[in-house]
Parts: C-alpha cells; sequence; structure tokens
C-alpha cells in the first residue's frame, strides 16, 4: 500500500514540476481571458468555429478514402468513383475556404487585442514613478510591450485556435479509428503513457528554460538600448570593442539558452515518430489479420490507418502548444505583476485642482534622500513669495536640482513638505500641478518630431503664430527659418540633428509657450555662447516677470538682481539673501563671487595684452 501511495505521489510531482523551477500559476488564464480576450470574444467564437469546420472536412475526406476502396475500386464502380471524387474536390474546396476565414478573423481579433493590451501597457508605463523606471531599466520595460505581450496575446489568439483545430482533428480522426476497428483501437491506447511521460518531462524542461529566457531577453534589450543612447559616449572613449565583448556575453548566455531549450523540444519529433511507428507496426499486423478473419473491410483498414497517421500532426502539435501555453503563462506572470505595481506618487483622495494664479512656494523643513542613508538634502526651509526670483546656487551636487524634482512630485521628501499657497502640493492633483509647473534644464530632450511640435509640446492648441512668438522670444526663430523646412524641420532622436546651443533655445521657448506660473530654470543658458545668452537673458526677464522662478545657476553673473539666493551645500541651506546681503556676510557666496568675477577679470586683461 505504501509503495502504491509513494508511485502515486512521484506521479503527481512528475506532472506538477519542483518549486525552484516555478509552478504555472494556472489561474492567470483565467485572467488573460477576461482582461485581453473577453473584448474581442466575437471574434474569437467565429474562428473557432471555422477552425471547427475545416477540421470536419478534413476528416469528412477519411470517410470518402474508405468509401472509395470499398466501393470503387473493390467492387469497380466508375459511377462510385466520379460521385466520390466530386466530393473530395468539394471538401479540399471547403476545408481551404474555411481556413482562410479562420485566418482573417483571427487576424483581425488578434490585432485588436494586441493594440489594446500594449495600450494598457504604455497607459501604466507614463504613469510609473520615475524611481521605478530607471531603477528597471529601458530595456526590461521595452520587452513588456514585445516579448511579453506577444506571448501572453498568443494564449487566447494562436493558441487557442491552435488547440482547437489539434482537439477537433484528434477527436475526429480518432472517433473514426474507433469507428472502423474498435479492436485495434483498444491495443494501441496502452502506447498512451509510453508517449505521455517523455512529454510531461520536456515539457517541465522547457518551463525552466522559459523562465529564464525572459530575463535573458531583458538584459539583451538593456544592453542594446544602452549602447543604442551611449553611442557618442562609448565613440569617444574608444571603447567599442569592450562594448562588443559586453554585448557578446550577454549574446552567449542567449544562444545557450535557446539550444538547450532546442535541444529539449527536438526530442518531442522523433518519439512520437518512434512511438508512431511502433502504433503504424502494430496496426498493419493486427489488421491483416482482422481483415483475413472477415472482422473488417479493406476500406475500414484504409480508412483506419489514414486516421492513425492524420493523428499524428495533431497529437505532435498538441504537445508543443503545451510548451506556448507554459510560456505564455509565465509571460503573463511577469507582465500582469508589472500591470498591477502602484506608483508610489498618486493623488490624494481629497486632492484638488491647482489653479492658474500667483502662487507663492515654500519648503518646510524638507529632508530628501535616494538611497537609505545618502542624504541628499537635509532640513530645506525656505519660502518664495509669488512672483519672486529664487537662485539657487552651489557646488554640483550639493541637491539644487533634486530640489526641482522634489517640487514637480517626481519624488517625494521623506520629511518635511512642500506648499503652494500655503496647501501641501500632495493635496494637489499631479496633472495640475505640473501643468502649472513649465521646466527649462540643462539636459534638454526634445521629440523626435519637428521644430513646432517641439515648442507647442506644453500647449498643444498653440497656432503658428503663438509658436513663432514664442521662438522670437527666445532668440530661435532665426536660425529656425535657415532650415528648408523652417519650422517642419525633423530634429531627430532626442534633437540629434541640432547643436546644444539650438536645442536650448527650442527648450526656452516651449517653455515660454507654455506660460506655467511657475518657471523652473536648471541652468537654462548653459548651452549658449556668450553673445547669444545675453539675448536670452533679456527674453527669460520678460518670460519671469509676475512669475514665481526658481534659477539653477553656476554663472552667478546671470543671478545677481534675483529677490532670493540660495547657496546650497551638501544638502543644506549655508547661506540666504540678496547679492548685496550675502556680499557683507563674506562667506560661501562671497567666494565663490569673487572667484568668478576676478576669473573674468584676468581674462580681460589678458585680451588686452
Amino acid at each position: 500500500m505504501a509503495k502504491k501511495k509513494n508511485f502515486i505521489e512521484k506521479i503527481k510531482s512528475l506532472i506538477k514540476g519542483d518549486r525552484d523551477n516555478g509552478r504555472i500559476k494556472w489561474s492567470l488564464y483565467g485572467r488573460v481571458w477576461r482582461e485581453i480576450g473577453q473584448p474581442y470574444l466575437k471574434w474569437l467564437i467565429a474562428g473557432v468555429i471555422f477552425t471547427v469546420l475545416a477540421a470536419s472536412a478534413e476528416a469528412y475526406t477519411i470517410t470518402l478514402v474508405q468509401q472509395v476502396v470499398d466501393q470503387a475500386f473493390i467492387n469497380k464502380s466508375m459511377t462510385a468513383i466520379y460521385f466520390l471524387g466530386g466530393q473530395v474536390i468539394i471538401a479540399f474546396g471547403a476545408k481551404g475556404a474555411f481556413t482562410y476565414a479562420k485566418a482573417l478573423i483571427m487576424s483581425k481579433g488578434g490585432l485588436l487585442a494586441h493594440a489594446n493590451l500594449q495600450k494598457k501597457i504604455y497607459n501604466h508605463m507614463t504613469h510609473m514613478n520615475l524611481a521605478r523606471f530607471y531603477g528597471d531599466g529601458i530595456g526590461k520595460n521595452l520587452n513588456y510591450f514585445t516579448v511579453q505581450s506577444n506571448a501572453v496575446l498568443s494564449l487566447v489568439t494562436s493558441t487557442v485556435i491552435k488547440v482547437v483545430q489539434n482537439v477537433a482533428t484528434l477527436a475526429m480522426t480518432l472517433a473514426l479509428m474507433f469507428y472502423y476497428a474498435p479492436q485495434m483501437c483498444v491495443v494501441l491506447l496502452f502506447l498512451t503513457p509510453a508517449i505521455m511521460i517523455p512529454m510531461v518531462l520536456i515539457m517541465r524542461k522547457r518551463r525552466k528554460l522559459s523562465r529564464q529566457s525572459f530575463g535573458i531577453a531583458n538584459d539583451v534589450a538593456q544592453q542594446l538600448n544602452q549602447t543604442l543612447h551611449g553611442i557618442k559616449t562609448i565613440q569617444a572613449f574608444a571603447n567599442e570593442e569592450r562594448e562588443a565583448k559586453n554585448f557578446e556575453t550577454v549574446l552567449n548566455n542567449s544562444v545557450v539558452n535557446s539550444y538547450k531549450s532546442t535541444q529539449a523540444n527536438s526530442l518531442r519529433s522523433p518519439l512520437m515518430e518512434f512511438m508512431i511507428s511502433i502504433g503504424l507496426c502494430i496496426a498493419m499486423i493486427m489488421g491483416g489479420h482482422f481483415i483475413a478473419s472477415g472482422a473488417i473491410t479493406t476500406g475500414d483498414f484504409t480508412a483506419f490507418l489514414l486516421a492513425l497517421t492524420a493523428a499524428y500532426k495533431p497529437a505532435k502539435s498538441i504537445t508543443s502548444t503545451g510548451d506556448t501555453l507554459q510560456h505564455g503563462l509565465l509571460a503573463a506572470e511577469i507582465l500582469f505583476a508589472f500591470l498591477d505595481s502602484k506608483p508610489d506618487i498618486i493623488d490624494a483622495d481629497d486632492a484638488i485642482e491647482l489653479k492658474s494664479q500667483k502662487l507663492s512656494v515654500a519648503f518646510d523643513n524638507v529632508s530628501f534622500e535616494y538611497n537609505p542613508g545618502e542624504p541628499v538634502l537635509q532640513n530645506i526651509n525656505l519660502n518664495v513669495p509669488a512672483g519672486r526670483v529664487c537662485a539657487l546656487v552651489g557646488p554640483s551636487g550639493g541637491g539644487k536640482t533634486t530640489m526641482f524634482n522634489l517640487l514637480e512630485r517626481f519624488y517625494e521628501p521623506q520629511f518635511g513638505k512642500i506648499t503652494i499657497n500655503r496647501r501641501d502640493i500632495r493635496k494637489y492633483t499631479l496633472k495640475s500641478l505640473r501643468q502649472n509647473i513649465a521646466e527649462v534644464s540643462q539636459d534638454v530632450f526634445l521629440f523626435n518630431g519637428t521644430i513646432a511640435d517641439n515648442i507647442k509640446y506644453g500647449h498643444a492648441d498653440a497656432t503658428d503664430e503663438m509658436v513663432m512668438a514664442a521662438a522670437r522670444a527666445a532668440n530661435a526663430h532665426d536660425f529656425i527659418m535657415e532650415f528648408p523646412d523652417g519650422y517642419n524641420t525633423c530634429v531627430g532622436e532626442r534633437g540629434g540633428l541640432l547643436s546644444g546651443g539650438q536645442k536650448q533655445r527650442i527648450a526656452i521657448a516651449r517653455a515660454i509657450l507654455k506660460d506655467a506660473p511657475i518657471l523652473l530654470l536648471d541652468e537654462a543658458t548653459s548651452a549658449l555662447d556668450t553673445q547669444s545668452e545675453k539675448l536670452i537673458q533679456g527674453a527669460l526677464k520678460d518670460l519671469m516677470h509676475g512669475r514665481t522662478t526658481f534659477v539653477i545657476a553656476h554663472r552667478l553673473s546671470t543671478i545677481l538682481d534675483a529677490d532670493i539666493i540660495c547657496v546650497i551645500k551638501d544638502g543644506r541651506i549655508v547661506e540666504m539673501g540678496t547679492d548685496a546681503e550675502l556680499c557683507a556676510l563674506d562667506g560661501e557666496y562671497k567666494r565663490l563671487r569673487d572667484i568668478q568675477f576676478k576669473t573674468k577679470s584676468t581674462k580681460r586683461a589678458q585680451s588686452k595684452k
């Protein structure tokens, strides 16, 4: 009894697999159907109907062969030959028509379902926190669109059709086999365990490799994405060979994984063919005995052999469908884990719209750290009245840009709060908060579109006249008109077809057109030459008028007129005041100011000599 129980447990373990390989969560299939398949159920049902009709037409041709052998060949009836030959043409024609209709219907339903799934992924991705987005890597996020979405989609399109088609064909051929020679079928049933056990072992091996393949695909995509975005840096450091070796290492992992998967998968076909050959051998030996004894006719035996050989293809396909199924479910597990993830930064239940008006900004004892135990900002207290200009100066890495990130709620402070018009910014909706802030950073990002599209990115309804007015204010109109296509000139990937100064001026024009009450300038003129900077400074002063403005600047000459100047060092505000007040303190600001203006004086003196 104990041995029997152990045997049963081993069989269960064989089917389920082990925990180290990761068991498939079959409940995910129901969710895949609800969220992906159900909206396009009518397409799937129509596809299934045509699939069953095609399988029926194929099965009907086998019955025609039996009639041809017994009625036409054995009885030598030419009338039967003509009649049955016409039916064969009709049967194969119907099968072709049904197969064609199935292909069109499933293609339409699949394309719609895929587009809807990718839309869900895209919408979720655009609302992700920056920390999660950059932490996972762009390559991994891109794979949600390609590797995972394609594998999951197959669960409700191609896999469903294959299963229905193969099961229907197999059921019909088995039914025909039982109908024409039930005696032979009973004997052949004993071959089933010999076929199933190796197939289950192969599926278990493939499951482990499928899980590993997703991680390897992420590594390949990440390495490739990093190379494409950093190609200039790679070439500048002459590291082409080193990066090629890194990519080769990642590709080798992919090759090894794919080869192991092929090794396991390739065993399926010879095993199936070997078992079918045994079945055919047994069938021919038994068929000879049954024909000789008169138990079955020659036509019955011929139809039985055709049905047996016809059953091979769907039986083989069903075993491979099992791999596709578990691959898709593993992808669904990864994809749904991503879609179920909730962003940390969301609207509060009592959040209200931030109206465009005069806005004051205050940092109230704000502390922040990207990594635990590594503070970036410590006890920041700052009050900027509406319409005033606050300049942030100090050494690089002090936390100035981080203050911008916190104000736009890309991150949340661990301690303290930031308020606008004395209300915690977490009490405003994210959309309205960011709509009231315009930023020009030193690392300008332009979309791969026209100059006009990039300028009106923050004001989609802007007219051409408004776009040109913003470009003129940013001293960009003249160089734009030098291009053959003017404002319709494509800027290329990340604005790669423009110079750094040109990109910066387009970014300034974009901020001017957005016309937000809060303005953030992070080294906004860093990429401009001295002449262009002077022209832009006049435009920026007009832009800042009446707006609450924060300016990060390393060239102190650009912020001498600021209402408030904060010196930030090591994450703390060490000095605060106007230019005159800070000079009187004779502290950190005075030291930075003297260094910069002394350097300028020296350069002017050398140029005179």
